[in-house]
């Protein structure tokens, strides 16, 4: 199986800002990680993408949440209990410490059109009422006929 990896850069925390964030919590920074199960996924099969948000600052981050987008057409097999908005699914994935991250799997059954599809995802987190936004990030899938 042949995957790709698609990393953004880390978005600032603009913790600076926040009127009582402490000085542990100003290097708050979120990546965005996607890998898909198959590069030329064929109508029919299922496409897993997993989504990686780490906390590389060196602070932790409350409230940390990812918004994937699913394909016009295509549908989420199994929930992996995200809750589904118009063409979206967010994931609440809670609170997340400095170096650490959390993943979700989300497999789809690919449907057409065929040729490329993009596949984006974005996150945020939040210190107490600061919201924290996040990177977003995408790649793309070549969708081919059945195999």
């Amino acid at each position: 199986m042949r995957t790709l990896t698609v990393t953004t850069l880390a978005a600032a925390g603009l913790l600076c800002l926040a009127p009582n964030a402490g000085a542990t919590r100003a290097g708050s920074h979120l990546t965005v990680t996607g890998q898909a199960s198959h590069l030329r996924p064929a109508v029919g099969e299922v496409e897993t993408v997993r989504w990686t948000v780490t906390n590389t600052g060196d602070g932790h981050l409350d409230h940390v949440r990812l918004i994937t987008s699913v394909p016009t057409g295509w549908t989420v097999k199994d929930g992996p209990g995200c809750t589904h908005v118009a063409a979206n699914l967010r994931c609440e994935l809670g609170g997340l410490d400095a170096g650490r991250r959390v993943s979700v799997d989300v497999p789809m059954v690919v449907r057409k059109p065929l040729g490329p599809v993009q596949l984006r995802a974005w996150a945020a987190g939040s210190v107490g009422r600061l919201n924290v936004p996040g990177p977003e990030t995408a790649f793309q899938v070549i969708v081919v006929a059945r195999r």
